[in-house]
């Protein structure tokens, strides 16, 4: 992918997601922050699993980043993690407009030097997810916007302690975006 793309192009596209969403599912008005905080977190722990890094029980601890689907003739590659972790940034995204927050206030902190590793990352993130969702519900919307950018940051710092490159985030979310919209086309 030769255009590097910002978080501000991604959020317009999910933006647009959104309210393509809204207004064809009659949601105008819906407070849609408690389902948006809880398909967020379901992301996230579909994430971890796909990583497995946590699974101290199991032999197998390998992430799984390849899945070979079979599509009429052709067979197609995917990676399970990068996908899973695509869907936690669309409603990561999705946040920022539910919280009318401008994302092009967000400045990136690394954290990746405060935390101990992978599984600690997963478990701020469902915490910073939490306290988005307290922090609206008790009227405290500059603790939301606090909540929501640590949120983005321990997500982006799952990026990096993954792997994943710009590039290849923000191709997967790309083709995501669009498989979101062409669901829409089809009634799902």
């Amino acid at each position: 992918m030769s255009e590097v793309y910002t978080l501000k192009q991604l959020y317009e596209m999910q933006k647009e997601l959104d309210v393509r969403i809204i207004k064809e599912k009659g949601l105008e008005g819906v407070d849609l922050l408690p389902n948006t905080v809880l398909a967020l977190q379901v992301e996230v722990g579909e994430l971890a699993n796909e990583w497995r890094g946590f699974k101290h029980w199991s032999n197998d601890q390998s992430p799984r980043t390849k899945k070979i689907h079979s599509d009429r003739d052709a067979y197609l590659e995917t990676n399970p993690l990068l996908e899973e972790y695509v869907d936690c940034l669309h409603f990561n995204l999705s946040l920022y407009r539910q919280l009318n927050l401008n994302i092009s206030n967000y400045l990136h902190e690394d954290l990746s030097g405060d935390l101990t590793g992978l599984t600690e990352a997963f478990i701020h993130a469902f915490d910073w997810a939490s306290k988005i969702y307290w922090a609206t519900t008790t009227k405290r919307p500059s603790m939301a916007e606090k909540s929501l950018y640590r949120l983005t940051d321990v997500l982006l710092t799952i990026a990096k302690l993954l792997g994943f490159t710009r590039d290849q985030i923000a191709e997967a979310y790309i083709a995501k975006n669009k498989t979101n919209h062409d669901r829409q086309t089809n009634g799902y």
